[in-house]
């Protein structure tokens, strides 16, 4: 591997003043490299540096010795990332006859590479992984992959180029990601793949995607992230998902996406929607849905009216978000609940539908500062806490086996639910609160530490140790 470590005290990013003269020192290394290696093998070639063009022979001279060597797995990744935003690098013109005759490249990565004609990927027939990241991409090039990479599962277009319409045509391709792409122009992707199975898309456009058409009956998992959906892509293409993700979308969630998303994707088990604008009352109706999440979703400081969800197999529900008003769950298979209330204002309690859902084996609920109304307790607040609980309506948990409350726990608010279910989950086998860790938010996500919020260890458990029975664990952290 040769990267900035190839050469000591190298800055990680080069002014312009330094940048000829590492540049030209780093490819000595590799002339150097090519010359006096004698090992009959080379399994893998990765350089991570700022080269370009003007390096090209010394970079020819290393891939070629690669090739002879055997190897597999080749990783070009020349960042432009430089101090000067005047002087950019000119990309280094990569010859695909560098890869003729070569039949043991199974993995192959190009970074701010410019792929030169003739586009010919004979060389590449083991070809298992396809990685191209600040790539201008031509339809001459796609065509040369259908022809010639007949082991191809794995192909990435990472903040790439296109300078047409794209049809992707590899029957063998089972994993596709166009991410991060630019559209100055809206070209159109066309995506023929029998045995695809996952697709992600992004778009860094705020108002712009490109319209894309799938014809992949196999495709089982959708990752979308972008302004518009229903138009530019529609529902025809993934009538077969069992996972869905949608990221980002400015078009409103609320009306037609969600109606002909659960009627027409009649095998989707798994919907995660993120970031979207949902402006009006929400209503999800599915009878195959397993697992739903709903993670920051509303417009602006804005969040939707309603939330009506009626999943007769929903196993899992994770909600985050600002506060809706009202939300309806109507689940009677539903196990586990994640509610981040983290971000809420003006509501009567932090709780959402938990108490309506009587049949939930696994709890876990977060609390900022934001949104408890009792910050803290002092010592005046617990003799009232244990001389007359809080009048909540009594609600039943009888499957109720793990509660986690994460965040700003020491409230009055998460104290009182706390003793709620202590009296009434007879089945609990474990209570933990946790304020000074890393802990899990949602759709994925992890804190990146403690929220700052002061909590009484100590208090804590004097308040709640007389609640706990002997199969239940008190956990305090």
């Amino acid at each position: 591997m040769f990267d900035y470590n190839t050469i000591q005290d190298l800055p990680k990013s080069l002014p312009l003043f330094q940048r000829f003269h590492f540049q030209s020192e780093f490819a000595t290394r590799l002339d150097q490299f090519v010359l006096h290696y004698k090992g009959d093998m080379i399994s893998s070639i990765r350089v991570k540096f700022p080269l370009g063009n003007e390096h090209r022979d010394a970079i020819d001279r290393l891939i070629s010795k690669g090739i002879a060597k055997g190897a597999k797995r080749i990783e070009l990744l020349f960042s432009s990332e430089t101090n000067d935003t005047t002087h950019s690098i000119l990309p280094y013109k990569f010859s695909l006859t560098l890869l003729s005759d070569n039949d043991s490249l199974t993995y192959l990565h190009l970074q701010n590479c410019l792929v030169l004609e003739p586009m010919n990927l004979s060389g590449l027939k083991n070809l298992r992984t396809l990685v191209f990241h600040l790539v201008d991409v031509k339809q001459k090039l796609l065509q040369s992959l259908s022809s010639n990479c007949s082991h191809l599962l794995d192909f990435t277009l990472d903040d790439c180029h296109f300078t047409s319409s794209l049809i992707i045509n590899i029957p063998t391709l089972l994993r596709l990601n166009i991410v991060n792409c630019r559209v100055n122009i809206e070209r159109y992707i066309d995506i023929i793949a029998s045995n695809l199975s996952s697709f992600e898309y992004s778009c860094n456009d705020r108002f712009r995607v490109h319209p894309i058409n799938i014809k992949s009956h196999m495709l089982s998992k959708f990752i979308y992230r972008g302004a518009r959906f229903s138009k530019p892509i529609g529902f025809f293409g993934l009538k077969n998902v069992t996972t869905i993700v949608l990221d980002g979308l400015t078009e409103n969630l609320s009306g037609n996406i969600l109606n002909n998303l659960f009627s027409d994707c009649f095998k989707l088990e798994n919907a995660t929607f993120k970031n979207c604008c949902l402006t009006s009352s929400t209503d999800i109706t599915s009878q195959k849905l397993r697992h739903l999440s709903i993670i920051d979703c509303g417009f602006g400081e804005y969040s939707p009216y309603a939330i009506t969800i009626d999943a007769l197999n929903l196993l899992s529900f994770e909600y985050s978000g600002q506060n809706t008003h009202i939300i309806y769950v109507t689940a009677p298979k539903l196990l586990k609940i994640f509610w981040n209330a983290a971000v809420r204002e003006k509501i009567p309690h932090p709780f959402g539908p938990i108490e309506s859902l009587p049949h939930i084996e696994n709890l876990a609920m977060i609390i900022y500062p934001s949104q408890i109304r009792n910050r803290h307790l002092k010592n005046s607040r617990m003799v009232e806490f244990k001389r007359e609980k809080r009048k909540y309506a009594e609600f039943s948990h009888n499957d109720l086996k793990y509660v986690e409350f994460c965040g700003c726990v020491f409230s009055a608010d998460v104290i009182e639910l706390a003793s709620q279910l202590l009296r009434n989950a007879n089945s609990l086998n474990k209570m933990t609160f946790s304020s000074l860790h890393k802990f899990y938010i949602g759709a994925g996500r992890w804190t990146s530490g403690s929220d700052g919020c002061l909590l009484g260890q100590n208090v804590i458990y004097e308040m709640l140790k007389d609640e706990v029975n002997k199969q239940c664990q008190l956990i305090i952290l």
